[in-house]
């Protein structure tokens, strides 16, 4: 009995395009970080070194935590796009039936 599961195809697109944004932005935040740590270490900026790395810290585990809940979303989206599963039994006794009918009025 193999049953393939089936999705909402609209459902799964706009789940996978908001985990595609969420990453985006997960990105950008250690972007932003990388900039303010790298003017720091040039000597451009006026926050010091400790500080520097230590927003940068912040920032690296605020963009890991969002890709966590990212995916997560994404996860609870797609559970929620499954259509229900139709067993094969129930399919091959319904092409039965449909076959017996199609054979009676035939004759």
């Amino acid at each position: 009995m193999n049953s393939k599961k089936e999705y909402d195809m609209a459902m799964l697109g706009k789940g996978l395009t908001g985990l595609s944004l969420r990453f985006v932005v997960s990105g950008y935040i250690v972007y932003l970080a990388w900039k303010i740590l790298g003017a720091s270490l040039d000597g451009s900026s006026p926050i010091p070194e400790w500080g520097s790395w230590l927003i940068f810290a912040v920032f690296a585990a605020a963009a890991v935590a969002f890709c966590v809940f990212a995916v997560k979303k994404y996860l609870d989206t797609r559970k929620a796009a499954a259509l229900p599963a139709v067993s094969q039994q129930r399919n091959e006794k319904e092409d039965a039936f449909e076959t017996k009918e199609k054979d009676e009025t035939e004759n």
